[in-house]
């Protein structure tokens, strides 16, 4: 009797062994299913999310946008005083200058200052032509340029540093 019992305890295992895999591969369909619907379900869950913050930032957006179109427009504006006051700066230097007839060293420093952010920022040819003339004059030597004296204070900086 007792092999009898475990012949059939060993069938009823093997049985079982067999309708749990027969049940797991025709399940395999249904979970698959079930994980599509689940990511499919989560995709919209995130598409609904994003829309609901674009929603929620896009006011926030458009007055950023406005507010730098503002900037923008100020800064344009503030470049556009700058370049006039410096045109008539190098203008009026300049004539200065070809009035003299001649330029220090110090004074063709400074006119470059001037020259310089004029023609960054987009200065027209009038200040272009008015540079290259006063850069053509004769320059008058002398002594204890203030353009010396800072090269001087900068070597005795790079020493003490």
């Amino acid at each position: 009797m007792w092999l009898l019992t475990s012949t059939f305890d060993q069938r009823l295992t093997e049985i079982s062994v067999i309708v749990g895999i027969l049940g797991a591969i025709s399940a395999l369909p249904i979970f698959k299913s079930i994980g599509n619907w689940s990511q499919q379900r989560r995709k919209r869950k995130d598409e609904h999310l994003i829309k609901a913050i674009e929603q929620a930032t896009q006011p926030l957006i458009d007055v950023y946008k406005r507010e730098h179109q503002v900037l923008v427009d100020k800064v344009k504006q503030q470049d556009e005083a700058s370049l006039s006051v410096l045109h008539d700066r190098v203008y009026q230097e300049g004539r200065h200058l070809l009035h003299q007839g001649w330029a220090t060293v110090d004074d063709i420093d400074n006119y470059i200052h001037l020259y310089d952010p004029y023609h960054n920022l987009g200065g027209n040819g009038t200040g272009e032509a008015m540079y290259r003339r006063v850069m053509d004059l004769p320059i008058k030597q002398q002594q204890g340029t203030l353009v010396d004296e800072a090269v001087q204070m900068h070597k005795e900086r790079d020493e003490n540093n």
